[in-house]
């Protein structure tokens, strides 16, 4: 009688574990892109290569809707990221011709971007100093 006791203890364990992770939504990270930040003014084109001709930013809890809207195209953010539902980050995407060619999750710690939220930035405007607390932009 012990080890049926037993068993059953172990086995609404087992389900009360599965139900719990089941009621979780899965949350992907995004490549990290990390800044010398003690140099300035901070130039993403050396620290993004490629080709592309603007970057996009997307601040917390952004959704695949609100990508779409900006970016003009749609692109999953949601299963790509975590800015959806995260409030620590900001996502930077890099796009040319109408495709996304790199996207960072970067910490609002240092460099907070969030201040560009739903906004876009030409290649050759997307260096930026940092007066206080505050994010400006400058030119390349």
């Amino acid at each position: 009688m012990a080890a049926l006791y037993l068993l059953m203890k172990y086995f609404y364990l087992a389900v009360l574990i599965l139900g719990l992770n089941g009621c979780s939504f899965s949350e992907s990270e995004a490549p990290r892109l990390d800044f010398d930040y003690a140099k300035e003014p901070l130039k993403l084109v050396e620290y993004v290569d490629g080709s592309w001709e603007k970057v996009c930013f997307l601040g917390p809890y952004s959704t695949d809707e609100a990508a779409e809207e900006l970016l003009g195209f749609e692109w999953q953010l949601e299963s790509l990221t975590s800015v959806w539902v995260n409030d620590g980050v900001t996502l930077l995407v890099f796009v040319e011709n109408a495709s996304v060619q790199s996207y960072y999750e970067v910490s609002r710690t240092h460099y907070d971007f969030s201040v560009f939220s739903n906004s876009c930035v030409n290649r050759n405007s997307s260096s930026f100093i940092k007066s206080g607390s505050k994010v400006l932009q400058t030119q390349v």
